[in-house]
């Protein structure tokens, strides 16, 4: 065999071998972007569940704001009234949102 038809041999068989790596490349990539997704999700439902229990406490806060200034301002029991309508409102959404993301 002459030099040039080593050559020749070396580059095609370089060129048939090729692909069959850049397809286990791609799978592992595309293993990478699965992974990724779901790690992403996972902290989407962390941080939903996060502000969930926020949502829960200022609810609670505001329950007893309620009730401590209920009968020593009718103004003020007015207005921590709304937030307490507005905060349950939230609540409500939070849960409708959760339930239609599963």
């Amino acid at each position: 065999m002459s030099h040039h038809q080593i050559k020749y041999l070396l580059f095609g068989g370089i060129l048939l071998t090729l692909p069959l790596e850049s397809h286990a490349q791609i799978s592992e990539l595309v293993n990478q972007v699965n992974a990724a997704e779901q790690g992403a999700s996972q902290i989407g439902n962390s941080i939903f569940r996060i502000i969930k229990i926020a949502a829960a406490v200022l609810i609670a806060i505001a329950a007893v704001t309620f009730l401590i200034v209920r009968e020593q301002s009718q103004d003020l029991t007015k207005k921590v009234g709304n937030i307490i309508v507005g905060l349950v409102i939230f609540y409500g959404l939070l849960e409708i949102g959760e339930n239609l993301s599963r």
